[in-house]
């Protein structure tokens, strides 16, 4: 079947890399809901012409309206997941090819893999192949800032689904991801008393003092042995150099690889005591979302997709990243989660950003045969 699959898709790789072409040449960052409206129409458009599928569309309030559409039939489902907005200005980045590298704004992050999505449907239909199951595809317009209005969706999506497919490019070396750092920010606020440096310098409560201690206790939760980074990464505070400060803050990046660490490091920072007299504290969770940890169902799926790979020509392992997907919160939902499953290329968030064209079939290819096996 793999060898099936990447055949019908080498024969149509003019008409994929078209596809591909055209969706990253309609641009849109997150922020520009104008241009993002451009994107979905694109998107819902391509569906609509290569899978025969219609789109629904959510509301958002903010405008960055998630697409759905599904196909096949069923009673056990398999969600993918996707975005089709990039962290690049209109126009900052030309398209072009450059030896086996394929350059644009997105390309890599992750409108090739919206299209392996697409055409991974496109195969199907037309080698008569029946996946066995319901397909569903969701792709929001917010995840580079943290799918404020997406998330709720993907979750509802995903909870009774055998198992969630993240189509983010694979790491710079072709591995796949099944695992991802989860985050929690938070902003600390210290609040003393001011009083004039020179003529009332004892009536006064330092808050910047306060924050020394604070930042020096915050800074050695990090634990790398756990893959636990804190980073206590603005601070500010104060008004003039002759006023002992009464307002001082610090913004704290956390990043986890397990929910455990996660909550540690918040009992952590709650908890911490003052040290100078007289100040008190406030902390705000910022931001959060849930590690996708490498459970043994999210690695049961990468063997399956390993051996398709190889099938294809293939040879990938497997990584725990950093960064963090949509397919965090679905994973820690105890669905089984594989990520990195669309192109093969580097430079993401960067002026670099590309793929490698001669990988982009044979992904697609393991990924449609991949489908099959879950």
């Amino acid at each position: 079947m793999e060898q099936k699959i990447l055949a019908y898709l080498k024969e149509h790789e003019t008409e994929i890399f078209e596809d591909l072409k055209s969706l990253v040449l309609t641009e849109a960052s997150t922020s520009d809901i104008e241009a993002l409206a451009k994107v979905r129409e694109k998107l819902v458009m391509l569906i609509k012409e290569r899978t025969g599928e219609d789109s629904f569309v959510y509301e958002a309030e903010n405008g960055h309206c998630p697409v759905r559409f599904q196909y096949g039939k069923g009673t056990e489902k398999i969600l993918f997941i996707g975005h089709y907005d990039t962290v690049h200005l209109i126009g900052a980045l030309k398209y072009y090819t450059e030896g086996n590298e394929l350059h644009g704004p997105g390309v890599y992050d992750m409108k090739g893999g919206l299209i392996s999505a697409i055409w991974t449907v496109k195969a199907y239909k037309d080698l008569g192949i029946d996946p066995g199951k319901r397909l569903e595809f969701i792709f929001n317009g917010d995840e580079e800032t943290g799918s404020a209005e997406s998330t709720d969706i993907i979750c509802e999506l995903a909870k009774d689904a055998k198992a969630a497919l993240v189509c983010e490019p694979c790491t710079a070396n072709g591995d796949l991801k099944t695992g991802r750092k989860g985050l929690v920010r938070f902003t600390v606020r210290i609040h003393g008393k001011a009083s004039h440096a020179g003529n009332a310098h004892k009536e006064g409560i330092n808050a910047i003092e306060e924050l020394a201690h604070e930042i020096l206790a915050i800074q050695k939760l990090t634990d790398y042995e756990a893959g636990t980074t804190v980073n206590v990464g603005v601070c500010s505070g104060g008004t003039k150099p002759n006023v002992v400060p009464a307002e001082a803050e610090i913004e704290i990046d956390c990043r986890v690889k397990t929910a455990a660490e996660g909550d540690r490091i918040r009992k952590a920072i709650n908890e911490i005591r003052t040290t100078v007299p007289g100040t008190t504290r406030e902390v705000i969770e910022r931001d959060s979302k849930m590690p996708m940890e490498e459970t043994e169902a999210n690695m049961a799926l990468f063997e399956k997709a390993k051996i398709c790979g190889e099938k294809i020509g293939l040879k990938f392992s497997h990584q725990f990243v950093g960064g963090g997907s949509d397919g965090n919160e679905v994973s820690a939902l105890g669905i089984p989660t594989l990520d990195g499953l669309g192109a093969a290329g580097d430079g993401a968030h960067s002026a670099n950003e590309y793929i490698l064209i001669d990988q982009y079939i044979p992904r697609i290819a393991m990924l449609a045969s991949f489908v099959l096996t879950i």
